[in-house]
């Protein structure tokens, strides 16, 4: 049955040169199980290292807190610790009963490690300086330096077709071409100057009007889905009309044709109502009638257009009911 030796998890393993106060807790046991000290009449710890044996210590067998624990605390005393300079040693445990002398481990030893403390090296002092003396040296080593030869200029751009502003966002440059016919071109944007903003409209062809982004845009509906109606382009304002609840509403002005039209969408994801029509006489009224396409029909032999339909009617029937006369509903 092999004879082992190991520290406690709680023990330390490396000690500085000088500590006298360290102590190491060890577990004598028999393959690794502990052995019962009850019995035993001397016990000394024995160090050594490379050079072979250097020092022992004995532990009085009546200090163990717990003899059948198998530990063994040792503490070494000033002179041992003082003559021991740093290094890895080898430790052993050797205990003494009625049946002989027991040496842990059988096999090897188990080690620990001492290091050097802060007075074991001596240091050099570091020399100060005050602020004012190091930009003094800096400044004085900087004129030492020799400058380099001048290089040549470079070519002068032709300013003569735009003009240059700073980007206030970024400190960028940005070419900016005059157009010569009250519009400039920045960023591959057209900006009319007549106008009271310079905001480019950009333009979308394709896609569907429920994914437009919020702003004001272009939207060609002949060629886009979910529009008032697929024969016009439209000037299209999409915008939160809270934004805390996440509501939107799209406002579409036709380009071609005295039609307005409005819708808002909620929930998540996103769910657009329909569009409606937003009535007024000159887009209302046509020749004596009331046009249903202003009303969100859309007459393409796909779309269900009974309500929008019905919306026609009702707005025929509350002009009657005010006096207003008697239209009639017309679809082109």
């Amino acid at each position: 049955m092999a004879k082992t030796l190991s520290f406690t998890d709680t023990s330390p393993q490396t000690v500085k040169t000088g500590d006298t106060t360290t102590s190491f807790t060890l577990i004598c046991g028999n393959d690794n199980v502990a052995t019962d000290l009850t019995k035993a009449t001397s016990i000394t710890v024995k160090l050594g290292n490379a050079s072979g044996y250097l020092k022992s210590a004995t532990v009085e067998p009546a200090s163990l807190t717990d003899p059948t624990t198998g530990q063994v605390t040792v503490k070494f005393n000033a002179d041992l610790m003082t003559s021991l300079p740093a290094g890895s040693y080898a430790i052993e445990v050797w205990v003494v009963d009625s049946t002989g002398t027991s040496i842990y481990p059988s096999d090897g030893s188990t080690g620990f490690t001492i290091t050097n403390n802060i007075q074991s090296a001596n240091g050099s002092t570091i020399t100060t300086i005050t602020f004012d003396d190091f930009v003094k040296a800096m400044n004085k080593a900087a004129s030492t330096i020799a400058k380099g030869d001048k290089g040549d200029k470079g070519d002068t751009p032709d300013l003569s077709n735009y003009t240059t502003i700073t980007d206030l966002n970024n400190g960028l440059s940005t070419k900016v071409t005059d157009n010569k016919n009250g519009t400039i071109t920045a960023n591959n944007l057209i900006y009319d100057l007549s106008k009271t903003g310079i905001v480019p409209i950009s333009s979308c062809d394709s896609g569907s009007f429920n994914d437009l982004p919020l702003g004001t845009v272009f939207a060609n509906a002949t060629k886009m889905t979910d529009g008032p109606n697929s024969i016009n382009s439209f000037t299209t304002t999409t915008f939160y009309s809270s934004q805390f609840g996440g509501r939107k509403a799209q406002i579409a002005i036709a380009d071609s044709a005295n039609l307005i039209y409005y819708r808002t969408g909620s929930g998540t994801p996103l769910f657009w109502q329909g569009w409606t029509a937003i009535p007024n006489s000159a887009d209302i009224l046509n020749n004596s009638g009331i046009n249903v396409y202003s009303f969100g029909v859309k007459g393409d032999g796909i779309t269900n257009d009974s309500i929008n339909f019905q919306k026609a009617l009702d707005y025929a029937n509350n002009l009657a009911i005010q006096g207003k006369s008697n239209y009639t509903v017309l679809v082109p």
